[in-house]
């Protein structure tokens, strides 16, 4: 399966950090907080992923046509917002464009975000994380608590995180306990908070508390959408992180 990243123009991208997540029953936490993040660091639209399976929809925002695997960049941070998660039989090939993309071009790290069904919470920590053999000691140095070991990823995340790792590149899923079968924004600001603390950054969060609803009806819609495609036998997604 094709798989190309194409970029609007010429754009610098040594040691800028990668961040995504993807659509899941599990709180649609990685969706919800790079939807978040797009809204809140309004970046410059740089480019997008087309696939041969290219999920057919489209929308306007800000007078603009959208993409389903659209590229942003703010400051030393690209942003990869799936809109939609990519078909089945393109989520290996998918994962594996985007991790050589980011060795390519000499990107400093990655970040991914998911969610934990929070029925395996334990303790005070409100989160897991996953990370790659090259940021094993970031994570450690952060305290952060590693997934446990009876526990797995799974999906288009589990297949980014693998071929990271494959390129021992450094990347680290942050994944926020979350609600299973319904969107979560306060698993999602757990995951922006994390993500400022790794990084350095103050990306305020209470927007996703106030916007919940309006977070969950534009979810539905998108979840309403991908079902009508399935009912058309079209390829299925999975909807698992």
């Amino acid at each position: 399966m094709s798989v190309d990243i194409k970029l609007w123009k010429d754009v610098d991208l040594h040691d800028c950090i990668f961040i995504t997540g993807f659509h899941s029953v599990i709180g649609e936490t990685g969706y919800i907080a790079v939807r978040h993040l797009v809204k809140a660091l309004k970046p410059e639209r740089i480019g997008f992923i087309e696939t041969a399976l290219l999920p057919p929809i489209t929308s306007l925002e800000n007078s603009r046509l959208t993409f389903p695997f659209e590229l942003f960049k703010s400051g030393n941070l690209v942003i990869l917002f799936p809109r939609v998660i990519p078909y089945r039989a393109e989520q290996r090939r998918f994962a594996e464009k985007v991790a050589e993309w980011l060795v390519k071009h000499h990107f400093k790290e990655a970040v991914l975000i998911g969610g934990l069904d929070s029925q395996f919470k334990s303790g005070d920590s409100e989160f897991r994380v996953v990370p790659t053999s090259a940021m094993l000691q970031k994570a450690l140095d952060k305290k952060f608590i590693l997934l446990e070991e009876e526990l797995s990823v799974f999906g288009p995340l589990a297949l980014t995180l693998t071929y990271l790792e494959i390129n021992n590149f450094p990347a680290l899923a942050i994944l926020p306990f979350a609600q299973r079968g319904r969107p979560d924004p306060r698993a999602a600001a757990t995951a922006i908070e994390k993500i400022n603390l790794l990084l350095g950054l103050s990306i305020p969060t209470t927007e996703l508390i106030r916007d919940a609803h309006e977070i969950e009806e534009e979810i539905g819609k998108i979840l309403k959408q991908q079902e009508e495609r399935e009912l058309r036998r079209e390829p299925r997604e999975d909807m698992y992180i």
